[in-house]
């Protein structure tokens, strides 16, 4: 399992929308490559990503660091930024 302060310096996927508009993240996923993904609740094109360090994510987002241990291929959910994060397999 993977705590996300483990990867501090590690890139991660997330869109504009999560940086420039302050979208609330909603979603996250650490694939099967061991890659971190961001998304809040807007549709998304491969035209809105942006990557960025996991540190940054934690600075846009704090209650990122509570997020359950992931798995490879599991993701974290949560409906708004009050909830907490659930693990979806």
């Amino acid at each position: 399992m993977k705590r996300i302060e483990e990867n501090k310096n590690k890139s991660a996927i997330t869109t504009k929308y999560v940086v420039n508009n302050n979208s609330i993240i909603v979603s996250v996923f650490y694939d099967e490559d061991g890659d971190w993904q961001f998304f809040g609740k807007e549709e998304v094109s491969e035209e809105d990503a942006i990557v960025v360090s996991i540190q940054e994510m934690i600075d846009i987002d704090k209650s990122l660091v509570n997020l359950p241990d992931l798995k490879e291929g599991e993701s974290a959910y949560r409906k708004n930024k009050e909830s907490i994060w659930l693990i979806r397999k």
